[in-house]
């Protein structure tokens, strides 16, 4: 036989020809006289891994890393081995230690990207960072290397330094398609964890209940990023489209989710999306396009319990209560743990005048969801409906937690909140006051900053302020003796009060029940008003009334929730025709904003003066010399109510719960009278029975 070394040449010529039998035979020829001879046994395992024998290429590496230790190649060999096995973990041991014996730099950056691609199939993405990073270094102008590093560093949850690395690819390489998509998709799966972190749902009148607004913000901004990048994305807009539902921007989000719908997709990605536009149309009003929504959603996945529930919500939102209520019970049945359409069913059994049944599914879902929001806050305002006021009130502190309240103020939030009469507190306290909802809301419960002062010695108080929006500082600042009255943005903090509280938790921490309604009026006084007394003797014939009228609330365009509400509360001063046969009357607008430019086709003659009410101030001093206000439910009713002047109020079929069930009186203002809405959406009746009423009204 040749020598050894003549002997592997040939093999290794035959190798290199393809010839591979005559190959392996001659390199089994030499292990059998030299069975520890390194190169032929690496070799001989580069071969079997050729054709197929990864065990048996495993086995011969082996043997050979142990004929000569020091020699890379071989541990490489084995490397490729395990890989063949699918054995990632022992892979990178291999290139580890042929890593070990200092290879040149092009290898050692290929070994080293090796080695951390292996440990990344292991699953010990950490682990393979250290690796990539290195090889980066060696090899810094191999864009794949980077690709690699910047996969494995999202894997590994370091999604700064991975979107530093995807961002430098592009940079480098613009439109380069892996680092688009994965830099994309990183921003996606950042914009969803922040989502979810929320559990958004859109089940509950709100979308962004539960919801953090920093989180769906920093998610909306990440998917809007994913979009521009790569546009061809459903995922990008579905996730758009959900960050900007739970920032309450329904119509962008809407747009975003129709253009996800455009682009290819899976069924059950189709219907979650159709869902989410259907009941994004029912928010805005659009109830043939939401229908037509979840009517795609159902063909998608009939009878599945999410497109049950949003097309009772979409009844609901038509006044089709009976309907609404069949098609939530079914949801209810098909998703028996599910607390959103036990929510909504309970609120549409609300709506129905069935206070026992809703109390019921309310407590249901709560049993269900016992932390989420909007179930209690849709329970409080079935329980305030109901006279039940203590628990009412209670679950009406969950307001704050559902995203459908703007947030207070940062500089209010530095002082700590008062939880009410504490006699182990310091007294002294400094107490502010705010205002957080709307104008009628401000006007109803100031008379809780008014009681506040009046007994301040009693509850441990030194001074009580009370912050209110614009147009109303001047009236409070009237009628208020002993309050600190503050506009928005006056300077708050702690060298001025000592804890603050939201103007309507005051009920709540106080203890109001329906019998102890603090309902002395008027708690509010208007500014001079012999100005208006000569204006109204002038353009009032004697012997006629003067009656104030109010057709159209705030649409509250920005909020479609108070927009939905608006429609609903607000009455085409047209519809108010049949007033006009009351002759001895002379009407006055007292409406502002969008609805007022209806006055110039009145039904009847029309004083209208509103140019010149500034704010709350001016339009009080001109209630108080009206003999009667008639108007839907708005600010101007409270306004009155406060002011202690007549004042009938038209209140929708599923009227506020400040009205409470059933009554038309209230115990929040003894000269106001309710006119209820007796169909969902027709204000006909009502307006015939307040024309007659007003002729019957005997002059004072």
């Amino acid at each position: 036989m040749a020598s050894i070394s003549d002997a592997l040449n040939e093999a290794l010529r035959h190798h290199r020809e393809g010839a591979l039998g005559h190959a392996e035979v001659i390199y089994r020829r030499i292990l059998d006289v030299a069975p520890a001879e390194g190169d032929t046994l690496n070799l001989l395992a580069v071969l079997c891994l050729q054709t197929g024998r990864a065990e048996e290429a495993l086995d011969l590496a082996g043997h050979a890393t142990r004929a000569n230790p020091a020699a890379a190649a071989f541990h490489v060999t084995r490397a490729d081995a395990a890989a063949a096995l699918g054995r990632p973990a022992l892979e990178a041991d291999c290139l580890e230690q042929a890593l070990a014996l200092n290879p040149p730099a092009p290898q050692a950056a290929g070994w080293q990207r090796r080695r951390g691609r292996a440990l990344a199939a292991a699953g010990d993405a950490p682990a393979a960072v250290r690796p990539l990073k290195a090889a980066a270094a060696l090899a810094p102008d191999d864009i794949d290397i980077l690709d690699d590093l910047a996969v494995t560093l999202t894997r590994a949850g370091l999604t700064d330094e991975a979107e530093t690395a995807f961002a430098e690819i592009l940079r480098r390489q613009p439109g380069h398609a892996g680092a688009t998509r994965n830099l994309a998709s990183l921003w996606l799966n950042q914009a969803g964890d922040h989502l979810s972190a929320g559990h958004l749902s859109a089940g509950q009148g709100s979308a962004a209940q539960a919801s953090s607004g920093h989180r769906a913000t920093i998610a909306a901004t990440l998917a809007r990023r994913a979009v521009e990048l790569d546009p061809n994305r459903r995922e990008g807009w579905a996730r758009l489209g959900l960050a900007l539902m739970a920032l309450n921007q329904p119509e962008p989000a809407a747009d975003a989710l129709r253009r996800a719908l455009a682009l290819p997709g899976m069924a059950d990605e189709t219907a979650e999306i159709l869902i989410n536009l259907g009941f994004l149309e029912t928010r805005l009003g659009r109830f043939d396009a939401a229908a037509a929504a979840l009517d795609q959603a159902e063909a998608q996945e009939p009878g599945r319990a999410e497109v049950l529930n949003h097309q009772g919500v979409l009844l609901h939102a038509q006044g089709r209560l009976p309907e609404a209520a069949d098609v939530l019970a079914r949801a209810t049945a098909t998703a028996p743990d599910d607390h959103r359409p036990l929510t909504n069913l309970a609120t549409v059994l609300k709506d129905l005048g069935d206070d026992d049944g809703a109390e019921a599914l309310y407590l249901k879902a709560l049993a269900l969801a016992p932390g989420e929001p909007a179930v209690h806050w849709q329970r409080s305002l079935a329980r305030l409906l109901a006279g039940d006021l203590a628990t009412g009130w209670q679950e009406y502190e969950w307001r704050h937690q559902t995203g459908q309240m703007p947030p207070p103020d940062p500089s209010l939030t530095v002082l700590p909140e008062w939880r009410g009469p504490d006699p182990t507190a310091t007294a002294g306290t400094r107490l502010l006051v705010h205002a957080e909802q709307g104008h009628g809301d401000t006007l109803q419960f100031a008379r809780y900053a008014a009681l506040l002062a009046g007994a301040a010695d009693r509850l441990g108080l030194a001074r009580v302020g009370l912050m209110v929006q614009p147009a109303l500082a001047r009236l409070m600042a009237l009628s208020l003796p002993g309050v600190t009255v503050m506009p928005p943005g006056a300077p708050v903090g702690a060298a001025n009060w000592d804890a603050r509280v939201p103007l309507m938790s005051l009920p709540h921490r106080l203890g109001t029940t329906l019998e102890t309604i603090p309902a002395r009026c008027p708690y509010l006084t208007p500014p001079p008003v012999e100005g208006w007394r000569t204006r109204l003797a002038q353009a009032v014939p004697l012997g006629m009334r003067a009656v104030g009228l109010v057709w159209g609330g705030d649409p509250r365009p920005d909020d479609p929730v108070s927009a939905l509400i608006d429609r609903r509360r607000s009455v085409p001063l047209a519809v108010l025709a049949p007033l006009a046969a009351a002759d001895d009357v002379r009407f006055v607008s007292l409406q502002k904003g969008a609805p007022a430019a209806q006055a110039a086709t009145a039904p009847f003659p029309l004083l209208d003066w509103t140019d010149e009410l500034r704010d709350f101030a001016d339009t009080a001093a001109l209630v108080a010399c009206l003999e009667l206000v008639i108007t839907v439910d708005t600010a101007v009713a409270h306004l009155a109510g406060a002011l202690g002047r007549p004042v009938w109020v038209l209140s929708r079929t599923d009227g506020c719960w400040r009205w409470l069930r059933d009554r038309a009186d209230s115990p929040w203002y003894p000269t106001l009278r309710l006119y209820r809405q007796e169909s969902w959406g027709d204000w006909s009746a009502t307006a015939r029975q307040v024309a007659i009423d007003l002729i019957a009204k005997p002059r004072p």
